[in-house]
């Protein structure tokens, strides 16, 4: 029979808390461990002796490391394929004209040939001398403006880039190549003036006819936010019957393609309808049953262009029979959009240079031409 050494009576809950110790206490019993047997607290002598005044002491001993929040969230993250690029303003000054490749990078000038054939037939006779034909030859030119800008890459930008899952150098190739492309977009619109230089955009370049300011409407204003649906058709009309008289007929808005360049806020003004057309027709809707050949282009930089003023163009792409070029009537000449110069390896990367060449717009037929102001 096991021998009883030592009773806890309790007879109420808060009696069974335990036996608490002071620190003499404990080191007491630890100096004998029959005691602590006789209570119920039974260890080997190696611990008794090594390790009791350690594991019992009054105080305990917090954790070493600074409580965490749990999992960080970086292994709680997953990236999407692909990047999103910053886009910046419509550029739609190829809407406008084409870009022809003329010259070279090198050149200095791009120069349009004007030829008028002189003659004026006489009265026919057996003797004496008969008229002769002849021509005249005027020249207009366009200085050709370059520009240049590199991409570099070193050896730790690659590998970081990659492991973010884009090719650095490729996305500063592409950096380049666009900065060029919003410059020649600018130049068109714009110019360029470098001192002497002849680069012109086509909100003014030499060929152009001056604006003619919008009539006022019922409203007392220019602007076509002022006007209503027929007002704003009015000033359409008077657009196209001025370019067929100022083109001599040359120029047949029923018969030819003809784009209507307008300011990009009242671009959609020409789908409002209101009680000025009995039916409720829109602007463009009068236009596709009118003048199905007009094309409607909305341009950012027409607003505002004219000293505050929001302007409109309308012109013919082409005038066929007017020359042996194509016929066009605005173009941008433009030696090179982006041409590499040279790569240099270094210790660490690479280094590469572009360059891009334009002479900005040339108007080659300002007949063909209209532009308003006030809209």
């Amino acid at each position: 029979m096991s021998k009883i050494h030592h009773v806890t009576k309790t007879r109420s809950s808060a009696k069974m808390g335990g036996v608490a110790f002071d620190g003499d206490q404990l080191a007491a019993l630890a100096k004998d461990p029959k005691t602590l047997r006789r209570m119920g607290i039974s260890m080997d002598h190696s611990f008794a002796r090594n390790a009791l005044s350690v594991a019992m002491d009054a105080g305990l001993t917090q954790p070493v490391t600074t409580s965490s929040a749990g999992v960080p969230v970086q292994f709680l993250q997953e990236f999407l394929q692909g990047v999103v690029h910053i886009l910046t303003t419509a550029r739609r000054g190829d809407v406008l004209a084409p870009v022809m490749t003329v010259g070279d990078w090198s050149d200095e000038e791009i120069v349009m040939t004007i030829l008028e054939h002189l003659g004026q037939p006489g009265l026919y006779k057996d003797h004496g001398d008969i008229p002769i034909a002849a021509w005249n030859a005027t020249y207009e030119r366009r200085t050709v403006v370059r520009f240049e800008l590199g991409a570099q890459m070193s050896k730790l930008d690659e590998e970081r880039s990659s492991k973010a899952g884009f090719d650095s150098m490729s996305e500063k190739r592409a950096a380049v190549a666009l900065a060029f492309e919003i410059l020649r977009n600018e130049i068109f619109f714009y110019g360029f003036n470098g001192g002497n230089n002849r680069t012109y955009g086509i909100l003014n370049d030499l060929n152009l006819p001056a604006f003619v300011t919008l009539a006022n409407g019922a409203g007392g204003d220019t602007t076509w936010a002022s006007k209503t649906v027929a007002e704003r058709v009015t000033d359409i009309v008077t657009a196209v019957s001025t370019l067929r008289a100022q083109s001599g007929s040359q120029v047949d808005p029923e018969s030819m393609s003809l784009k209507l360049a307008i300011a990009a806020s009242v671009k959609d003004l020409m789908n409002e309808s209101d009680s000025s057309f009995a039916n409720g027709m829109t602007v463009n809707e009068w236009l596709s049953k009118n003048y199905p050949n007009i094309t409607v282009e909305s341009i950012p930089e027409f607003d505002g262009a004219d000293g505050g003023e929001n302007v409109f163009y309308l012109y013919p792409e082409t005038v066929e029979g007017s020359g042996t070029d194509g016929g066009q009537t605005v173009i941008q000449a433009v030696p090179s959009k982006m041409t590499a110069l040279n790569t240099v390896q270094t210790m660490r990367g690479v280094n590469e240079g572009y360059t891009s060449a334009t002479a900005g717009c040339f108007v080659k037929r300002g007949f063909a031409v209209v532009r308003y102001s006030g809209a």
